[in-house]
């Protein structure tokens, strides 16, 4: 039991430093860039040795993937997070919401992926597909879901998870990543997102077709 005990701790403590380094690698990496961030200065900006961050990270780079998975679990569906019985616009715009939110909060270092040059493709990528992943897979659960209870037409559930995705970026990118004057827009987020959501429930939504007219499911 006491092994066990000893254990258990030693993974915690682990964890807590593992979260402490990315803590202070998402701030010097937003600060200074991918290039200009040395891990010596994440080390003081965490308040541990140098040589402790190696343990944990091999390399900048990997720092970086931490950083990753980090910023994506903010954005990540969470338990409880389930559609209602009707209600499907105040579901996507919450949906929707929330992911923005959380994502807003890192848009000093998604700027930084988006933007650095010096950061390879691979890495890019690797950030694109940690967001991409869970969003997908949920926004697949939901759309499945109201295919089989009939309120949505049958469509192919991985593109239009994936359009959702993008929809959700661009919304992301326009107000909070290019740090546009809001004075400059002729509409807030909470506009985007409304006519987002009821754009893409005017094209799930089932309903009866026109005499003449195929059904897009049976095209």
């Amino acid at each position: 039991m006491l092994v066990r005990l000893r254990e258990t701790a030693r993974r915690e403590r682990a964890e807590r430093r593992r979260t402490q380094i990315l803590r202070a690698a998402l701030d010097v990496f937003s600060r200074k860039g991918f290039r200009g961030a040395t891990v010596r200065d994440i080390a003081a900006a965490s308040g541990l040795a140098e040589g402790t961050l190696y343990i944990y990270f091999p390399s900048k780079q990997d720092i970086l993937k931490g950083v990753f998975a980090f910023v994506a679990e903010d954005a990540a569906w969470e338990e409880g997070e389930a559609a209602p019985p009707g209600d499907d616009a105040a579901y996507l715009l919450a949906f929707f919401r929330r992911r923005i939110q959380a994502l807003a909060q890192h848009a000093s270092f998604i700027r930084l992926v988006v933007h650095e040059a010096d950061l390879d493709e691979g890495l890019r990528r690797e950030f694109f597909l940690r967001l991409h992943a869970p969003f997908v897979a949920r926004f697949q659960e939901y759309l499945r879901e109201r295919i089989e209870g009939g309120v949505f037409r049958p469509v192919n559930v991985a593109v239009v998870a994936s359009l959702g995705f993008r929809l959700m970026m661009s919304t992301l990118m326009v107000h909070h990543i290019l740090a546009l004057d809001p004075a400059s827009l002729a509409y807030s987020e909470e506009e985007s997102l409304r006519e987002m959501v009821a754009l893409l429930l005017h094209g799930l939504l089932a309903r009866a077709q026109e005499s003449g007219t195929p059904s897009p499911a049976s095209e």
